[in-house]
């Protein structure tokens, strides 16, 4: 049993680690742990050193008469005199008798070097003892430290990329309303002064040919097409000054005060240059603004494409072409190949009514085990809802990365989609995660038609829990969370109201009744053989009639 007399007081001891954890500065843990030392052994002379990267240690805190500069690197694993070490003799000229390393397993903090002690007497064992557990919590606490000060940056992060993702959102939005040039310059120039306080700019168009013109030019001189032809390689938005070719280049891109260039992308092809001068309140370009630049370049360049499109169909009557290339671009946002799991087969398919479609279907990979499956449907159907749906998917990818809970997931899209579309307009979604290991389904039906489960042994269940369609309130009710497990030989189909909706020539629905007796009657586990003939089946009873609506469809059959 300790007693009072000895130096290791449990109660101040205590104190001091409750101290130290509640912090997240290295400096004041650092600082106080030296101070509890220093107390302690009454010694009056001491130095903190860290690590500087360069090989060799800086002193961050220095306490008494000492005047020391850079320290040269030397490994230190355990408590150690300085002694007659000739690797310690510029310490121990400087009255440091004693060095302690701050560190653990996968660190080195720093090193703690004390003086002699008032006493004159040499520590004692305890004293050691007590110095080597004040270490190792001071390195324990700044482990702490620096997880905490990682957790929150990496939070702040996902709520920075969250709160961009909603403005890009809603510039995206505003862009694609605007058939006017000139409207669409005024809304980029607005958008980069309100976001980055920046009044200078320049959009650059490349043509497929690769003939570079100036629309716009608000730096009140003409760029050198030598300049363009060099910026024009540029594969991401960055610091000019960081440019490959910026010796060439130095002299104008100073005189014209340029500052950072983004290439403009419209469906994967580079269309065009967005030149940014620099803020006017002389701040530095973050990362998060150049990948504001470049998306809002995007929506820009991508609004006045539409506008030349547009204009281009108008006088020869090619709308029908450009849509296709719509939908290829659609297309290309879907997943392209089932995802790869142990015991289950996925597949899925979307066809649009029209040349673009309002539904969708994904799968994101959350972890080893773990996939996120979504099916989705916008009111309306065409461009409006093809435009609606790509952000959406957009924003679900960003969510289900976020580490946040399915229900989380649901709320912060209706949200979004609350504050950033038109009141006639929502979308019906059902979500779930599905657990390769052991057949587990969490789900939430947002107003979604409820899939339906074919067990092995024939009875056929429908997935209702959950809650309001996305994007109709702003505060739904709480989204209910289902839960399921498949078991082997469990077939699960994910379909939107263009399969139950589909009519024949008279009017009438395929119907819930045809879709059950379709699965009834099933007679394979290839995942992609019950969609095919589910296909056929829908086309066959609509015949020689219209498809009315978008056709989308996930089909999930458990084999091991």
């Amino acid at each position: 049993m300790i007693q009072n007399n000895t130096i290791i007081n449990i109660n101040s001891l205590l104190n001091l680690t409750a101290r130290l954890y509640e912090s997240d500065n290295d400096f004041y843990i650092l600082n106080a742990t030296l101070l509890s030392l220093m107390g302690k052994l009454k010694i009056l002379r001491a130095i903190v050193l860290i690590p500087d990267g360069e090989n060799d240690f800086t002193p961050l805190i220095i306490k008494g008469n000492i005047s020391i500069g850079s320290v040269q690197g030397f490994e230190l694993n355990d408590f150690t005199l300085t002694g007659s070490d000739d690797r310690f003799s510029y310490l121990r000229k400087s009255g440091i008798e004693y060095l302690i390393p701050v560190k653990n397993l996968n660190s080195f903090y720093a090193v703690i070097c004390l003086g002699k002690s008032l006493s004159e007497i040499d520590l004692t064992d305890e004293e050691i003892d007590y110095i080597n557990l004040i270490s190792a919590i001071a390195a324990n606490s700044i482990n702490n430290a620096r997880t905490v000060v990682s957790y929150k940056n990496a939070k702040n992060k996902v709520e920075q990329r969250n709160q961009l993702l909603s403005t890009l959102f809603e510039i995206s939005k505003d862009f694609s309303q605007n058939f006017s040039g000139e409207k669409i310059i005024k809304m980029l120039a607005l958008n980069l002064m309100g976001q980055l306080t920046v009044s200078r700019f320049a959009v650059i168009s490349i043509s497929d040919s690769g003939e570079i013109k100036q629309i716009v030019n608000r730096f009140g001189e003409m760029i050198d097409n030598e300049i363009l032809l060099i910026l024009s390689e540029c594969d991401f938005a960055q610091d000019i000054s960081k440019f490959h070719n910026y010796s060439k280049i130095e002299s104008s891109v100073l005189q014209l005060h340029l500052q950072v260039v983004a290439p403009m992308i419209v469906q994967g092809a580079r269309r065009g240059l967005l030149i940014i001068g620099r803020k006017m309140n002389g701040t530095e370009f973050t990362d998060e603004n150049l990948l504001f630049i470049e998306a809002v370049g995007n929506a820009a360049m991508a609004a006045l494409e539409n506008e030349r499109l547009f204009g281009e169909e108008l006088e020869k009557k090619r709308l029908e072409s450009e849509l296709s290339i719509a939908l290829e671009i659609q297309k290309n946002l879907l997943p392209d190949k089932s995802p790869v799991m142990q015991n289950f087969h996925i597949t899925g398919t979307s066809l649009p009514s029209r040349h673009v479609a309002g539904d969708l279907f994904d799968y994101i990979r959350l972890d080893d085990q773990r996939y996120l499956i979504a099916i989705a449907d916008v009111s309306g159907k065409g461009i409006p809802a093809s435009l609606i749906m790509a952000n959406f998917q957009a924003a679900l990818r960003v969510l289900a990365m976020s580490g946040i809970s399915l229900a989380d997931i649901v709320i912060k899209i209706n949200n979004l989609l609350y504050h950033n579309t038109a009141a006639d307009k929502f979308v019906t979604s059902f979500f779930c995660i599905i657990d390769d290991s052991n057949g587990k389904v969490s789900y939430i039906n947002a107003g979604h038609n409820p899939p339906f489960v074919k067990r092995n042994y024939g009875d056929i269940e429908k997935l209702t829990n959950g809650g309001l369609i996305l994007g109709f309130m702003e505060h739904p009710f709480e989204y209910q969370e289902g839960e399921i497990y498949l078991n082997k030989g469990d077939l699960m189909i994910l379909y939107t109201d263009g399969v139950t909706e589909a009519e024949n020539k008279n009017g009438e629905d395929y119907g819930e009744n045809r879709l059950e007796q379709f699965m009834h009657n099933v007679r394979t586990d290839d995942s992609e053989i019950i969609m095919n003939e589910l296909i056929g089946s829908v086309k066959s009873y609509i015949c020689e009639s219209h498809q009315n609506d978008d056709i989308t469809l996930v089909v999930i059959n458990r084999y091991g």
